[in-house]
């Protein structure tokens, strides 16, 4: 049992200083998008959702519908509607559906390097959808080179016109087309020998500089639908960026005083899941190596454990012969109560019974006194007269209740024990 305990405390404090170790090493970051209500990585969009929550006064809540069933709720207060994926290939089930929310005055922002051709046929307008790595931005970002530029270019009379920077990565989709939505939000500056496209639009293109629309919005019934083109900046990235959250606030502002209802429901499942506790501690590598070494430690446990443990056997000791000592003890109170013909008496007890067993003689037998004293005599060797002289002085001893003093009782039992040594 005392090993047992070592052993767990040992375990338990090996435990203790791995985490310890882990929690304290550099935190690597996951730079893959998944916008995910709970993901604190840098794409995803748990501070994102919490900012929001706690600045926007009109209310900010979290849903996984999709547009066609928020369509289907019946509710006559106005919404402002916001999707943010980095995939959004709307059906035309969801086009419809949108479009019925904009019409009846709902304000729907979508949030995507891609929208589906439905849509963009719908709304005259084509995109531009660049791959996004994770790797290039962070061989751009270490090598410092100069971020782009995006301008806010909406209402004068709301905000003044302002230039915002980030890394082209996160900004390299944009809209473009021969038409485009009555009003331009927000524009990227390309150079013209890094233009994708050869296409000339009216007000757009300046000498040697091209101006590419990434936020733009249409009027559609009492409502408006709204485009940008820049998901990765609506993340906890974007959020934390520095002056670049005052970019989001800017373009939420187009919602006016609705409430806004964020959804899900066009993102990828396992962005969408509800974290349970297990994922949780899956999700941050200190907690992980907790959560398989313990793991581990519970199966060697159990395998070594599961032998057949022998029970501890005891040492025995051999019995030390006490016969000695409680002569000694015996004889003693014989000495002090001064009971010397008892003592006698116990003694010609024990020789009439060796006699009996060695030799078949029985000395309480007086009729048999002659053969007996000879058979004695020949079998211990000793003289015949001396033995009957011997067993007839003691006898008034052992029968008569005589009292003798221990001078007596030693000759009586030395005599005894010489016969008794003899046969």
């Amino acid at each position: 049992m005392k090993g047992s305990r070592w052993f767990i405390v040992f375990i338990v404090a090996f435990l203790f200083i791995m985490f310890a170790i882990e929690y304290h090493l550099p935190k690597n970051f996951v730079w893959k998008p998944t916008f995910g209500h709970h993901d604190e990585q840098p794409f995803g969009c748990a501070v994102f959702d919490s900012v929001l929550s706690s600045s926007l006064p009109q209310g900010y809540t979290f849903s996984r519908k999709s547009l066609y069933q928020l369509e289907q709720e019946d509710t006559t207060q106005r919404r402002g509607i916001l999707v943010i994926s980095d995939n959004l290939r709307l059906s035309d089930v969801d086009v419809n559906a949108l479009l019925k929310m904009a019409e009846r005055g709902d304000k729907i922002m979508l949030v995507s390097t891609l929208f589906g051709r439905y849509l963009e046929d719908t709304l005259q307008f084509r995109s531009y959808y660049s791959y996004f790595s994770p790797m290039a931005l962070k061989k751009y970002a270490t090598s410092f080179l100069k971020k782009d530029s995006l301008h806010w270019i909406g209402d004068s009379t709301v905000y003044p016109r302002q230039t915002f920077y980030f890394y082209p990565q996160l900004c390299s989709s944009y809209f473009w087309g021969d038409s485009l939505p009555e009003r331009v939000l927000a524009q990227r500056v390309f150079e013209s020998n890094e233009f994708r496209y050869e296409t000339e639009v009216d007000s757009l293109t300046t000498d040697s500089l091209v101006y590419m629309p990434v936020a733009m919005s249409r009027r559609w019934g009492k409502g408006e639908v709204i485009l940008v083109s820049t998901p990765l900046i609506f993340t906890n990235y974007g959020m934390l960026d520095g002056k670049n959250a005052t970019y989001i606030f800017r373009l939420l502002s187009q919602m006016g005083k609705l409430p806004i209802v964020r959804t899900e429901g066009y993102m990828k499942e396992t962005a969408q899941v509800q974290q349970s506790p297990f994922r949780y501690l899956l999700a941050h590598q200190p907690l992980r190596w907790a959560l398989y070494l313990t793991m581990i430690t519970i199966i060697l446990f159990m395998i070594f454990t599961a032998k057949r443990r022998q029970r501890v056997i005891p040492v025995v000791h051999e019995p030390a012969n006490k016969s000695l000592e409680f002569t000694e003890l015996i004889g003693t109170l014989y000495f002090q109560k001064k009971d010397h013909a008892d003592l006698v008496r116990k003694k010609f007890s024990y020789l009439a019974e060796e006699l009996r067993r060695e030799i078949q003689v029985d000395i309480e037998e007086v009729v048999d006194d002659e053969r007996s004293f000879h058979r004695i005599a020949r079998k211990t060797g000793m003289d015949a007269g001396e033995i009957a002289k011997f067993i007839r002085e003691v006898r008034p001893v052992i029968y008569g209740g005589r009292v003798i003093d221990v001078e007596q009782m030693k000759v009586y039992i030395d005599k005894m024990n010489e016969i008794i040594n003899h046969i």
